[in-house]
């Protein structure tokens, strides 16, 4: 039987990449955006909004079987040395619930 997935709330801040040739920049941007895209694919970003007026952060919801696992997500991300990470574990609420019959 697989694991149950554990949901968690992230929200994502870049900090300015500086120090840094503008070439090495953009790839690290390419790389980010395609990291991004294979977590998506893969189930791990179950969605993901950008917050208007802040154009470098993220609030999204992700599922791993584990911690750990996020962990290893969040630190697959190319960018993650200049990301501000906040997780939030998140439980179902009892109105997630059908209302019984």
């Amino acid at each position: 039987m697989a694991e149950p997935l554990l949901e968690f709330l992230v929200t994502t801040e870049l900090r300015p990449v500086v120090g840094l040739a503008p070439e090495e920049r953009a790839r690290l941007y390419r790389e980010e955006r395609e990291r991004g895209f294979e977590l998506a694919r893969s189930g791990a970003i179950r969605q993901i909004w950008r917050i208007p007026g802040a154009p470098y952060r993220t609030v999204s919801i992700r599922v791993a079987p584990t911690v750990a696992a996020l962990q290893a997500d969040l630190e697959s991300l190319p960018l993650f040395d200049w990301l501000k990470i906040e997780v939030t574990p998140l439980a179902a609420h009892p109105l997630s619930e059908p209302p019984p019959a």
